[in-house]
């Protein structure tokens, strides 16, 4: 089978591989979709990852072999991908945030093989069965909109409450659509690609500012002089996660899901003096990966409002250099 190795930092290569067997209690998928998370481009460009890695873990496909023992799948089966492990037995899992295992791993990060080549290894308990009208293409942006549904719950947000959403790639942008159905007042989003901007407009947003214009004036005016009571910092740099403190109204809370890799400098006592709260997000937990399932047969999500763009396995090298200098795109997917 043909998949994409990732040798080093930035370097990445397709070959031929032997294709994966089905062991006991385990399924062989056959990959129709796996889209490019920003993650994924984190990883590939710190050189994170063990050599050899094949990452990909935003997956679609249907089932091409059964091991021995596996009941209540079918050869041909599409089969939604939830692509964490986790023990189930631990206090954290019992609690069910089965985001936080103690024993957590993943594919596509070095502990299984992940999505970017044709057949994919993985367990059972891994899977979600697909109501009918959700299609393949659907299955694999699954990952961003649970995401954001993730950060939307832990926030605390509620019905006439106002947000500002700091960066509308992908997650942002599912943000902005969660914080719709939640029933938001206002979402104000900030971005500076106008690819994206536009895409804000489109999922919800009320207003869309530029990064660079006076964000906080602006809030202000759109407040009555209060501020939002939420920021959604979906950017992941040092420079935006301080910002989104100082954007917050008195009282309000950030937000933080954009994965921030460096250090970053704050000043705590602007966050006293305003009292301002802070929650962090990590993924989504398995019973929220399939409330999103739900939400898509309910036909609520859809994929061909966030893919952007289809490239083939032989183009992935070339669309992960490309996406990185910067990233315009909305999701890009693999389609095998």
């Amino acid at each position: 089978m043909k998949a994409a190795i990732l040798r080093d930092r930035r370097s990445m290569v397709v070959e031929e591989i032997p294709t994966p067997k089905a062991g006991p209690g385990e399924i062989i998928l056959k990959m129709k979709y796996t889209g490019i998370c920003g993650s994924d481009l984190h990883l590939y460009s710190t050189g994170l990852l063990p050599p050899d890695t094949i990452m990909g873990h935003e997956c679609s496909g249907v089932v091409a072999e059964l091991g021995e023992g596996v009941e209540g799948w079918g050869i041909g089966e599409k089969a939604g991908l939830y692509g964490a492990l986790y023990c189930g037995k631990c206090f954290w899992c019992m609690k069910g945030f089965t985001n936080l295992c103690r024993e957590m791993g993943g594919i596509g990060i070095g502990d299984m093989p992940g999505g970017y080549a044709e057949y994919m290894r993985v367990f059972p308990s891994m899977l979600l069965k697909v109501p009918e009208n959700v299609t393949l293409r659907d299955l694999a942006v699954m990952d961003p909109f649970a995401t954001a549904y993730h950060a939307v719950r832990m926030s605390g947000f509620k019905v006439g409450d106002t947000a500002l959403v700091m960066g509308a790639g992908p997650i942002g942008l599912c943000i902005i659509r969660h914080l719709r159905l939640a029933g938001a007042r206002l979402v104000v989003a900030t971005e500076r690609v106008e690819r994206r901007a536009q895409a804000a407009k489109e999922f919800g947003a009320d207003v869309v500012l530029d990064a660079g214009d006076n964000v906080l004036n602006t809030l202000s005016d759109l407040t009555n002089d209060v501020g939002v009571d939420y920021v959604f910092e979906c950017v992941g740099v040092p420079d935006t996660t301080q910002e989104a403190f100082n954007l917050v109204r008195r009282a309000g809370k950030v937000v933080l899901v954009g994965v921030c890799l460096e250090p970053a400098t704050v000043q705590p006592v602007l966050w006293i003096i305003k009292e301002v709260s802070m929650q962090t997000t990590l993924g989504f937990t398995r019973a929220e990966f399939g409330d999103i399932l739900d939400f898509m047969h309910k036909g609520v999500f859809k994929a061909d409002s966030l893919v952007s763009e289809t490239v083939s396995i032989d183009e992935l090298p070339e669309a992960f250099e490309r996406l990185l200098s910067p990233n315009t795109e909305l999701k890009v997917l693999v389609e095998f």
